[in-house]
């Protein structure tokens, strides 16, 4: 999965650049703490983005949602992508098809949305899990992803999540 600041150039602009790296610290250390609480793993960081894989897709989901909630700082908000699949392992990063596409997923998000492909939409259907069957979903057909052929479903928590 990713993660990245909405607006952060802006931001950045607004806050100059020592108050921004204090708001980019405190954003990292809430996501970090919070991927640790999800049992994931970092990845890396790209700028103001996390590359970040977990286990299974509801503890991503849910890593998202806590991140969505509490950037660490006021100012931020973030979109957050999700994809499943295999992955290859190499020298601490991870490539792949899969991950190519979780990083389109992230790129198709305008706002402070998450996206999940529509392979990891299935699966949170599929595990059923309490805390997510109460979500309201948005589908969106047809969104075209660089380098993929074709157009795909994508999935957006609604805003507000619950109802």
């Amino acid at each position: 999965m990713f993660t990245d600041v909405v607006g952060s150039t802006a931001l950045g602009e607004d806050l100059r650049d020592e108050t921004m790296n204090e708001v980019r610290r405190a954003h990292f250390a809430q996501s970090r703490k919070l991927i640790a609480r999800f049992k994931g793993r970092e990845i890396k960081t790209i700028g103001d983005s996390f590359m970040a894989a977990f286990k299974c897709v509801d503890a991503a989901l849910d890593y998202a949602q806590a991140l969505h909630e509490n950037t660490g700082d006021p100012q931020v908000q973030i979109r957050a992508g999700i994809h499943i699949g295999p992955m290859h392992v190499e020298e601490g990063d991870v490539f792949g098809g899969t991950v190519n596409f979780a990083a389109r997923v992230v790129g198709a998000i305008k706002g402070a949305e998450i996206w999940l492909s529509d392979r990891a939409k299935e699966d949170i259907d599929r595990l059923g899990a309490v805390e997510h069957k109460s979500l309201k979903w948005e589908r969106h057909e047809a969104i075209a992803m660089k380098g993929f052929p074709g157009a795909f479903r994508l999935w957006s928590v609604m805003k507000g999540g619950h109802g």
